[in-house]
């Protein structure tokens, strides 16, 4: 008994995460998903008490697979500036493969799982995509030295990198390939960098 409630939870998760790939996330309905996996409308709601809580897991398995696409050729040998710029061009990559998952992790509800302080930025439901992101950003502001807070560094690049990842997947980024957008995330980290250290 206890495998197939796994198993109906997990088919449930897997639907809503396939729902906001194809239609993205304002599309997506307990209702629909329900009747996607078989079930009655109040299975959802057995499973997750509310939409909320749903959605919430629905995006955390979305940044898991962020964090796995956030990794790719990372090499953690080399020094915090060439980790991000690599993690930069798969964020990229990220929103210009998934368009919906991008829009539902870093425009829609990231003030959802959140928490902005004067200090830093946490996430605090554990979405590894921006944990990831994060770890090496603090690693780059202890490499370089900044004096800012680490908020302030978290939300520039955090910014720069999605704004960057916006234009990427628009009809005018189209004609942006890997190699322009390193060096564009370059020319940016050593601006900053250079800024940080006068």
């Amino acid at each position: 008994m206890k495998r197939d409630t796994d198993k109906l939870k997990e088919n449930l998760i897997l639907t809503g995460v396939e729902e906001i790939k194809q239609n993205g996330i304002d599309s997506i309905s307990l209702r629909t998903v329900a009747k996607s996996c078989g079930v009655t409308h109040g299975t959802p709601y057995r499973h997750f008490e509310s939409k909320e809580n749903y959605l919430n897991t629905v995006l955390k398995h979305i940044s898991t697979l962020l964090d796995g696409e956030l990794i790719k050729d990372v090499d953690i040998s080399q020094n915090a500036k060439e980790q991000l710029i690599q993690m930069g061009v798969n964020l990229i990559n990220f929103a210009k493969k998934y368009p919906n998952f991008f829009e539902a992790l870093f425009i829609k509800f990231p003030f959802k799982y959140m928490k902005f302080t004067d200090k830093t930025i946490s996430d605090t439901s554990d979405f590894p995509g921006f944990s990831r992101f994060k770890e090496v950003v603090i690693l780059l502001r202890k490499e370089e030295k900044f004096i800012n807070s680490e908020s302030e560094s978290l939300l520039h690049f955090w910014s720069f990198i999605s704004g960057l990842a916006i234009i990427a997947g628009s009809l005018v980024g189209n004609e942006l390939d890997n190699e322009t957008i390193k060096n564009t995330i370059r020319s940016m980290l050593e601006i900053y960098i250079k800024g940080e250290r006068q």
